[in-house]
């Protein structure tokens, strides 16, 4: 690597992972074959990309959007993996997964700052990723995994969780990034399914989990009112509807849906 690195800006929530063992079991984990397209997100220092790029470089996609990493990248490998300049946001999955005649693996360690966001489009990209193994926040990685009736289960832990098998791999202390953040992160490994099983409409599945945790206080015969006609609200019977969202597992929510599905037809 180069002597002098890029400076480090907070508004990219730039915190580096400096545990070569660490890096190493990230790779792992995330189960590489020689056919898989990997896209690595907010390749940064190059910490996982190292271990990466012996494995898959030809088959290697990197997404950074700080200018002056990518050209510390582009110092340290070779020309054939390919440098996304661009927000991971902004990136489509779809035309990735086209040009590459497969479903990505994605791996990165996660900015902070756009978790939530990033999940959320990983989500609504899922049809084009078989496998993802990112480093979060702890704090994310409990609200994935949390079970009904808790504070952190909410939106995420529902609609990631009826697409894909989540798993904690392992927690790691935030003294081992650079700069140290001021929380504890932890690897989680996602694996996607092509559609919500069990389930007739998607989107309307997605408005009614969205809208129902975004007023998670109130019970669900107060939140639907604002999108159902009394009539059909009335006649609904697969869940209490003197329930308050967290308490609806995810088959709960599929059965919700499906029965709102049937009677707006």
């Amino acid at each position: 690597m180069t002597e002098k690195l890029p400076p480090l800006r907070r508004r990219y929530s730039q915190n580096f992972l400096q545990n070569k063992i660490y890096a190493r079991q990230i790779v792992e984990a995330l189960r590489i074959t020689r056919n898989d397209v990997i896209l690595e997100i907010g390749p940064g220092s190059g910490v996982l990309t190292q271990y990466l790029y012996p494995i898959r470089k030809q088959s290697l996609i990197v997404c950074e959007i700080d200018p002056e990493w990518i050209a510390h990248l582009q110092s340290i490998f070779p020309d054939d993996i390919t440098i996304l300049k661009e927000n991971i946001l902004n990136i489509s999955f779809e035309q990735l997964s086209k040009e590459s005649g497969t479903k990505l693996k994605v791996i990165g360690n996660i900015p902070y700052h756009i978790t939530s966001p990033i999940l959320f489009s990983l989500f609504e990209q899922s049809p084009y990723i078989s496998e993802a193994v990112l480093m979060v926040q702890k704090e994310i990685a409990d609200r994935l995994i949390a079970a009904p009736r808790t504070k952190a289960y909410g939106i995420l832990t529902v609609l990631l969780g009826s697409k894909t098998e989540i798993k904690r791999l392992f927690n790691v202390s935030r003294k081992n990034f650079f700069p140290r953040p001021t929380v504890d992160s932890s690897v989680i490994r996602l694996t996607f399914n092509n559609k919500i099983e069990g389930l007739n409409d998607e989107d309307l599945f997605k408005k009614i989990v969205r809208h129902t945790f975004n007023t998670r206080r109130k019970m669900l015969q107060n939140s639907l009112k604002k999108f159902l006609k009394s009539d059909i609200l009335q006649e609904l019977t697969c869940v209490p509807l003197t329930s308050r969202p967290e308490e609806l597992s995810i088959d709960a929510f599929k059965q919700l849906a499906n029965e709102i599905a049937e009677r707006m037809v």
